[in-house]
């Protein structure tokens, strides 16, 4: 491959763009667009890296996507693929803020190595599972054995199992199968609290996080714990030694919407981790970003 010409890092992304509509526990309504245009949104916002996404996208939407990508000066499209399936269309239904149900519509093909390998050039590749059908498997173990850089995954909806259901593919929690397999392609793995015990099959706790990563996760940097409003749970090694450290979350006074903000936080920490910050600072930027994303009224996208 060709020298890339900027001296800035080039973060690569794995996932796809979702067309959301957003039943909110009030009563309201809102219809966006989502997925990891929130990792694209808040990582080329920032002006100090480069970004690469690998998406597959429905053709009844890829003119639409393509307008919103359009507008981010420092992002590469050439792996933003048209496929004719109709694009992934989620329903979501909250309960309260951080209880929902969700309904996918459409539904593109995975991505294949083909579309990964030009990702071997970048310095941090981003794994973001927001239909849990982003990335063929294999495919994905492929890239792990041929990549020298640093993956960090986004669990998120890989903990999503698909029923059909009336209007469309239900989802509901449950174990990933293969989910070991997964796991080894990561340096960080990125879950909230429900994630982590649904992976792990244990209550969480930060003992009970620390046991987990040394026992099951030793090929690992650092497992993330998202946490919403407390803020997160990190476990990594520093100096040869294991440290648990909790992270406060910002306090917000109003919180418009929480859709994204794992996203959200993943793009903080990458930023922070790839400018040279320890894991744990990393994701006290990681929860300052998606304490940003929270204050946000209305669709974004």
């Amino acid at each position: 491959m060709p020298p890339r010409k900027s001296s800035r890092p080039e973060i690569g992304l794995i996932g796809s763009i979702n067309r959301d509509t957003i039943h909110r526990a009030d009563g309201s309504r809102v219809t966006s667009w989502g997925g990891i245009l929130y990792n694209i949104k808040f990582l080329c916002e920032s002006g100090t890296v480069e970004v690469k996404p690998a998406a597959n996208v429905g053709d009844d939407g890829f003119a639409a996507i393509n307008r919103i990508l359009e507008k981010f000066p420092d992002l590469d499209r050439s792996l933003i693929r048209r496929v004719p399936e109709k694009n992934n269309h989620c329903f979501l239904y909250y309960h309260d803020q951080a209880h929902k149900c969700e309904i996918l519509k459409g539904g593109v093909r995975p991505l294949t190595y083909s579309s990964l390998k030009p990702l071997l050039e970048c310095d941090l590749v981003l794994v973001n599972f927001i239909s849990g059908r982003d990335v063929e498997l294999a495919a994905l173990e492929h890239f792990r054995r041929q990549y020298s850089g640093l993956i960090y995954m986004d669990v998120h909806s890989l903990t999503l199992g698909r029923r059909r259901v009336v209007g469309g593919v239900g989802r509901w929690l449950r174990r990933p199968r293969f989910w070991d397999r997964y796991a080894r392609c990561a340096d960080f793995i990125q879950v909230n609290r429900k994630e982590f015990e649904i992976v792990s099959g244990i209550a969480f706790s930060p003992k009970a996080a620390r046991d987990y990563w040394r026992d099951e996760l030793p090929h690992t940097l650092a497992l993330i714990i998202t946490l919403g409003a407390e803020g997160a749970c990190i476990i990594h090694r520093k100096k040869r030694q294991v440290r648990t450290v909790r992270v406060t979350a910002p306090w917000i006074k109003i919180v418009y919407d929480t859709t994204g903000c794992g996203d959200a936080f993943a793009a903080g920490f990458n930023l922070a981790y790839l400018s040279g910050k320890d894991a744990a600072v990393a994701a006290r930027e990681g929860c300052r970003i998606a304490a940003s994303r929270c204050r946000i009224k209305g669709a974004v996208f």
